[in-house]
């Protein structure tokens, strides 16, 4: 038996899973995909017979997320950039993985903290940067506009 304890994203941004089994587990036994690079920790309970691995990474992904006010959580691919990674070659690799998951281009990234080259509404690749203190310091969230009222629609008459 394997279960799953924790799937979520930290306010760092990273993503973090901890599952515990009756038997011994590596990664590679997982119900979850955890990546290569994930920094993973295992530890075992004798008196309980219990299992335990905990694994944290850079969230890179499709996640939903649901900030205060909104009905429902959204849809968009959460990126936390590397030290000293531009934000212009985040944003490429973020937009094919958003691309990949669902099908479409992001309209808008928002971060924490803009670099200070990017102003608040600026446009790189067709993609609207924007200020907002929901996102983890440190990451970038890709959505697309018209999926969370971001953009007006026309009103018949």
């Amino acid at each position: 038996m394997i279960e799953i304890l924790l799937n979520d994203v930290t306010l760092e941004g990273d993503r973090r899973v901890k599952v515990v089994s009756d038997s011994c587990i590596d990664a590679a036994s997982l119900p979850v995909v955890i990546l290569r690079s994930a920094n993973v920790r295992t530890w075992s309970d004798d008196v309980l017979g219990l299992h335990y691995l905990e694994a944290t990474w850079p969230c890179r992904e499709p996640v939903a997320i649901r900030v205060g006010e909104w009905e429902c959580a959204r849809k968009m691919v959460l990126w936390k950039l590397a030290e000293g990674e531009r934000v212009s070659e985040a944003l490429k690799l973020a937009m094919a993985v958003y691309g990949q998951r669902f099908k479409c281009f992001p309209d808008y990234a928002f971060m924490r903290k803009l670099p200070k080259t990017i102003s608040d509404g600026f446009e790189v690749d067709d993609v609207v940067f924007l200020v907002s203190n929901w996102v983890p310091a440190g990451c970038m969230a890709l959505c697309k506009g018209d999926d969370y009222g971001f953009e007006t629609v026309a009103v018949q008459e």
